[in-house]
């Protein structure tokens, strides 16, 4: 496979992918290795070029006539036919239900999220199109030209601010040193729920979905920014309701199928003070931060189809309520959740594509992540 070249052209805008791999042995449509999970059948390997062709000897051309030499194609050899990049698309994203949302918009995300699809080799550009049995659209090779990117992650050190009666400070430990083996290494040792992180199923109930197995699909997404900013900064532990919701719809129309809502409280700026980040209530026990409201995470997981939430605060759930209900809600519903997000107030309320770099953790209750998006 040669995913890194194909990414790496369509960002330089460079030759296509078979010039690309033309000086390595490849051929158009040679090595589509997919999974059954992923495509529902099998592996299709090519196995011959089309310069592997039976060259017989002088000797042996006295024993056979003409019609006997083998020269054969890669596409006739044991019968054996090579698939073509072009036959292998993905579903593009559902237009159902966006009310008031501007063409123009929706034909971005829609392009955005194709192309991206086609650079992750994801079969499906949204769970919700598949299930609906929506057209499926030809792959295109990834263009950025019109979109900016924005980072939506907390640099992660030994000082980033954690809760310590749930999670350890992480730790950096440089093992390996240049002046003595040629480079450097360091080993780090630090909680899953650490920085910018994805929660996941499994971190609410045993026999979930595992970070290693959250589909690929779902980690692309329209992303839709609700601001309680103004709010959060006058209470602490205000929480996201059903009439933020609305609001934003009335303004940008309709939640998107297989869209994030991210909640924007402006938290982020605070998290180079600790105290600030986490204020620490002791007479009750608690965690003075905002977060998700019941009522906006079951008119979220009912009346929308949404791929998971977030917020730039470190908990979905406000830090008053003892009882994770806003976890469990979301995460078994079999979606995700995103903490400690940064700059939301950089990107638009809607029409922006999130794409959420997770660690691939096998069993883990949650990962890292890298937080992009695509404006």
């Amino acid at each position: 496979m040669c995913s890194p070249q194909i990414l790496a052209a369509a960002l330089a805008e460079a030759p296509p992918h078979d010039d690309l791999c033309g000086g390595h042995g490849h051929t158009a449509g040679a090595h589509h290795e997919h999974s059954a999970d992923a495509h529902g059948h099998g592996a299709v390997t090519d196995e011959h070029s089309a310069s592997t062709h039976y060259r017989h000897s002088a000797a042996a051309h006295r024993e056979h006539s003409a019609a006997a030499h083998h020269e054969h194609s890669r596409a006739a050899h044991h019968g054996r036919v090579a698939r073509t990049p072009h036959e292998h698309s993905v579903s593009p994203t559902h237009d159902q239900g966006r009310g008031a949302v501007a063409a123009e918009g929706i034909g971005r995300r829609r392009a955005l999220r194709t192309a991206l699809g086609a650079a992750l080799g994801i079969a499906g550009a949204s769970a919700a199109a598949d299930t609906i049995g929506a057209p499926r659209a030809e792959a295109q090779p990834l263009n950025l030209s019109g979109f900016s990117v924005r980072d939506l992650t907390h640099a992660v050190g030994p000082d980033f601010p954690v809760f310590n009666l749930y999670v350890r400070q992480p730790v950096q430990r440089q093992v390996m040193f240049e002046e003595i083996i040629g480079f450097n290494t360091a080993e780090w040792t630090m909680n899953e729920h650490t920085g910018t992180h994805i929660d996941v199923p499994a971190h609410s109930q045993r026999g979930l979905a595992h970070a290693d197995a959250i589909p690929v699909e779902n980690l692309v997404a329209p992303l839709c920014v609700v601001r309680i900013a103004e709010r959060a900064a006058q209470d602490n532990t205000t929480e996201l309701h059903v009439e933020d919701l609305l609001d934003w719809e009335r303004r940008n129309g309709r939640i998107p199928d297989g869209a994030f809502v991210a909640m924007d409280t402006g938290w982020y700026h605070r998290v180079h003070d600790p105290a600030a980040y986490l204020p620490f209530d002791p007479l009750r026990l608690a965690l003075l931060i905002p977060g998700i409201g019941p009522d906006a995470a079951e008119f979220l997981l009912t009346e929308r189809s949404i791929v998971g939430f977030g917020t730039d605060s470190s908990s979905l759930d406000v830090g008053t309520r003892f009882e994770p209900m806003v976890h469990r809600m979301l995460l078994r519903s079999g979606r995700y959740g995103i903490e400690n997000l940064a700059a939301l107030d950089t990107v638009p309320e809607s029409g922006a594509t999130l794409v959420v770099g997770a660690a691939k953790l096998r069993g883990g209750f949650g990962a890292p992540v890298r937080a992009l998006a695509f404006v």
